[in-house]
């Protein structure tokens, strides 16, 4: 079997030993377009972490198997045409889940509590500290929407911190720690909202102009996925104080970071780079499962495909 990993991709000595006992491996730290089209041509198995393989999917051999690194896969196209022509797609499931949870409930936190705000107000040699009141999570409503792998283990977390819990998806989860509730209901109750559900057709925009309007004023609003929330709406709640405050974990392209730069003006608005996933745990997870995927689609028996 050929392997062709396409860019740089974070592995430990072992799991490096592993994937070069599966096949005949060929690393490479980048990829342009044309060596692409190259490097793919007779490999059995392709793997990418953040190269979008959209351009050139249909142009791998048949049947191979296009190894994602990530949990996501709904920005992949020709997904069905890939596999009507033997390209499996498999995916990372759930490597992250602790990760992201708790890196949502750091947003919260941050913002509850005025955190980053405090730290830039010391780095700038400001003692003042009328604008760093914060708010206790304790005995307040969390609302989650997507109650997947993230979203029940926030809401562990979140019970843990005496906060009760409710929760929309587009299918009930009967979770007796978040219930489910109509999503309307969850924006009216809600201290705190949590977008935890991935991007699809269904979910973008989900919170648009209409739906922010209806959340609970003095409410904090926290995502780690992109696109679920209309951001132009935003800076006017966050202006007049209808939100307490904004946690993003923000998507990053290249060097583009996809945030409007009215957002940045607001002291209550906390933003990282798109690392919720990032830890040292999350990442050994990640490899060693896309391994388990490449090996399980030598042996003839492709797990964790997704199209």
């Amino acid at each position: 079997m050929k392997i062709a990993v396409l860019e740089k991709i974070e592995m430990s000595e072992d799991q490096k030993a592993r994937l070069e006992n599966a096949g005949t491996v060929q690393w490479f730290d980048s990829s342009t377009p044309e060596e692409i089209n190259v490097r793919i041509k007779d490999a059995d198995v392709v793997v990418v972490d953040w190269i979008d393989p959209s351009p050139f999917i249909l142009n791998m051999k048949s049947p191979s198997l296009l190894a994602l690194l990530s949990t996501g896969f709904g920005w992949v196209q020709h997904r069905e045409e890939a596999r009507k022509r033997g390209i499996l797609i498999a995916n990372v499931p759930a490597y992250s889940t602790e990760a992201v949870a708790e890196h949502l409930l750091g947003l919260i936190l941050c913002v509850a509590r005025r955190i980053a705000t405090g730290d830039r107000a010391i780095r700038s040699g400001k003692c003042k500290k009328g604008n760093l009141r914060g708010i206790e999570l304790t005995g307040r409503t969390l609302g989650i929407i997507g109650l997947g792998n993230i979203g029940s283990r926030l809401a562990q977390q979140a019970t843990a911190l005496g906060m009760r819990v409710v929760s929309y998806s587009r299918k009930q989860k009967k979770n007796k720690i978040a219930p489910d509730v109509s999503l309307d209901k969850l924006l009216n109750v809600s201290d705190v909202v949590a977008v935890c559900c991935p991007l699809n057709a269904d979910s973008k925009m989900l919170l648009n102009h209409d739906r922010l309007a209806r959340m609970k004023p003095g409410a904090i609003l926290v995502s780690a996925t992109w696109d679920v929330i209309d951001l132009a709406e935003i800076a006017p709640l966050l202006a007049d104080g209808r939100l307490f405050g904004l946690g993003l974990d923000a998507a990053v392209e290249g060097s583009e970071i996809k945030i409007q730069e009215k957002l940045l003006e607001f002291e209550n608005v906390v933003i990282t780079p798109h690392v919720a996933f990032n830890t040292a745990e999350s990442v050994r997870r990640q490899a060693a499962i896309c391994i388990d995927n490449i090996e399980a689609f030598i042996q003839k028996k492709p797990q964790n495909i997704v199209n």
